[in-house]
């Protein structure tokens, strides 16, 4: 999604937003953006998902079940990958409070 001039970061959680609660509204209060915003994202996240699709069975001739298939381990990938930097982050955080807590005491006046 070439050219926003939001950043990607919240153009992505303004559409988790409406896959999670089902409403463009929803995500308009939480993200403060315009609700016809977020329905051009969505629109133009969309576009991409068809024209990959389209990929899958003209050029490389795969079934619908065949894309149905790579579609739901796209989905799963993600999701693992989410949980993923969940529990890295959560270690990460573990390791600064540890590093952090091995610096000496300031001396005392």
């Amino acid at each position: 999604m070439y050219g926003l001039k939001t950043p990607a970061a919240e153009v992505v959680q303004a559409l988790l937003i409406v896959m999670r609660r089902g409403s463009l509204r929803a995500a308009e209060e939480i993200t403060g953006h315009k609700y016809e915003t977020i329905s051009v994202w969505l629109k133009r996240a969309a576009a991409h998902a068809a024209a990959i699709t389209q990929v899958l069975a003209s050029d490389l001739r795969l079934s619908q079940v065949e894309i149905d298939e790579f579609w739901s381990f796209v989905q799963k990938k993600r999701g693992q990958l989410a949980s993923l930097m969940r529990e890295n982050a959560g270690d990460a955080s573990c390791r600064i409070g540890t590093v952090a807590s091995w610096l000496p005491a300031p001396p005392a006046r």
